[in-house]
């Protein structure tokens, strides 16, 4: 599967749900991407999705209007319109996502990984 890279603005806060059996955390959000060719200029809107220790930290560190480069997969959800027919859009599997440090600034600090499951990791980032 290829990596999609896209950098733009979040439209609106990124707010987590729960969901499932076991409580798993996702979030869902778009962002902007303004695009330009020669003298014309566009906006694209991304629809974008996050799960797990991924959606939290999104949904504690981001609001809207953040500038945000968003690494992922393209996935196809599909789900049932309201009038009980099915649909389908495009969305990008968020796994990456950070600051677009061109215009601000930010400042890192390191959260506890789930059931201390990656240490080692912890260890090398040292933040």
């Amino acid at each position: 599967m290829s990596t999609v890279v896209e950098v733009g603005r979040l439209t609106a806060d990124p707010e987590v749900k729960f969901v499932g059996a076991k409580g798993t955390a996702l979030v869902s959000f778009s962002i902007a991407v303004n695009r330009k060719k020669g003298e014309e200029e566009s906006v694209h809107y991304f629809d974008c999705v996050a799960w797990s220790s991924l959606a939290t930290n999104i949904a504690d560190s981001l609001r809207k209007g953040n500038r945000v480069i968003v690494t992922g997969q393209l996935k196809q959800d599909r789900y049932e319109t309201k009038d009980g027919k099915t649909a389908s859009k495009i969305v990008i599997d968020v796994r990456n996502i950070g600051p677009d440090l061109t215009y601000a600034s930010a400042v890192v600090s390191p959260t506890d990984f789930p059931n201390n499951s990656n240490k080692s990791y912890r260890k090398e980032a040292d933040f």
